[in-house]
This record gives C-alpha cells, structure tokens and sequence, in this order.
C-alpha cells in the first residue's frame, strides 16, 4: 500500500507486478483538464495510477484500458478503497483491439504511459515486467493508433517516454494526424548530461505550433527533490 500524499489516496502496488514510478506522477501532473472536457481514457494504465491522480482535480468519468488482469484487479480495489468507483473504470482489454470495445471519437483527453523499449533490446525475463517495460504486447505504433481512434477532433493526447525515442515519437504522433502542443525534456538533476524523459501534449487535427517548456529537474544538488518535484508529491 502507497500513500498519494498530495491527493489524500492510497494506491495497491504488488512486487510481482511493474509499480508505477515518476514517470507517472509527472505525466498526470502535466495533463491539462478543462471545463469543457467531457471523457478521458487512460492506456496502458497498469495499476490505474494515472486516473486516481486525475480523479483529485476533476469530477468527470475516466476510463483506463490495461491488459494484465491482475493489474486491473489492483487497480478496481483502489478505486474501491478510496470510494472512486463512480467515477473510475478500468478494463482489462488489449488496446490492439480497441475497436472492438470503444467507440470512435468518444474521449477529449487519453494519456498514456507507454512501454518504453523495442522487443530488440534485451529481456531479462519474460513476464508482467517485461510487458509493461518492452513492446510484447503492443508498439508505439500500435499505441499511437489507438489513441487516434478514440479521441475526438481537436482533442489531445498526453504522452510520456524515454528521452532517446522523442524523434520516433514525435514522428510517429504526426503521421497519425497529431500534433506536438506541449513538449518538456525531464532531468534528473541540473548537473544530469542527457535527458531521461520527454512528456508530450499532442492536439489532433490542429496546426499548432510546439511550445517547448524549461526542463524539469527531479533532484536539485545533494540528492534532494526540487521544488517542482515536491510540488508533484506533496501539492
């Protein structure tokens, strides 16, 4: 059990399973709501952590797709735990096959969280780690394509992956008819020589041009959280 310290929550999280981590909290915290936002999906959801955090700024229904059952069984428990059942939903389907469920155009907003390496890089063990960190189950291609079925015109997708692939991402986003909105570079620290992940707001069927925000620094000096990342954890 995992305390959300700013949100008031706790989440399940099992050592037998991928636990989300950083890239998670900061996603949700660089998501953009608005008032006239109706439905948000969440992929590759894992442990629903995306949609609880989510939950804490809005009222308004949130879905979440993700294809390891025991995840999704976690995920209902939280939910169930800090009374967002209402509101939260969680399925436990494979986004490859995401027609099959959802209708098209339905979502304002989708965020996800993706996995993050190409089935070329090594494996250490094939199992619910691996298919949350690799592409076993689905590419970013195959990510990408399901966010473009369900989201609505002029909708957004938020977005977090590694540093290294931003250029496959952005690309990828762009040949599925997005657009790069947002676009901000996370550090570890202010000393750190390269990048370790990129967040991306992408509009669909727009024409905007890319806002590029600071870096976000994870620790200032001496291995201590900045004042960003604390306002992250803690509000």
């Amino acid at each position: 059990m995992d305390e959300l310290y700013r949100e008031g929550m706790k989440i399940i999280q099992s050592s037998s399973v991928f636990s989300f981590s950083v890239d998670a909290l900061l996603l949700a915290n660089f998501t953009k709501i608005s008032k006239r936002d109706k439905r948000i999906m969440d992929l590759c959801s894992g442990n629903g952590i995306i949609p609880m955090l989510l939950s804490h700024r809005t009222k308004i229904p949130i879905d979440a797709v993700e294809v390891q059952e025991q995840l999704v069984s976690m995920a209902k428990r939280s939910y169930d735990m800090n009374d967002k059942s209402e509101q939260l939903n969680i399925y436990n389907i494979d986004i490859n096959n995401i027609k099959e469920h959802f209708e098209h155009s339905t979502y304002d907003v989708i965020t996800v969280n993706p996995p993050y390496f190409t089935n070329d890089q090594p494996l250490k063990v094939l199992g619910p780690h691996s298919i949350a960190r690799h592409e076993v189950m689905v590419d970013l291609e195959g990510v990408v394509r399901a966010a473009r079925y369900l989201v609505k015109n002029k909708g957004r997708l938020y977005i977090v992956h590694r540093a290294e692939r931003s250029a496959e991402v952005i690309f990828c986003l762009m040949n599925n008819g997005f657009r790069v909105k947002t676009q901000q570079y996370v550090y570890n620290d202010p000393a750190a020589g390269h990048a370790m992940f990129v967040i991306i707001e992408a509009l669909f069927h727009s024409q905007a041009y890319v806002d590029v925000l600071p870096p976000f620094y994870i620790y200032q000096e001496q291995d201590r959280y900045s004042k960003e990342m604390l306002e992250v954890y803690y509000g």
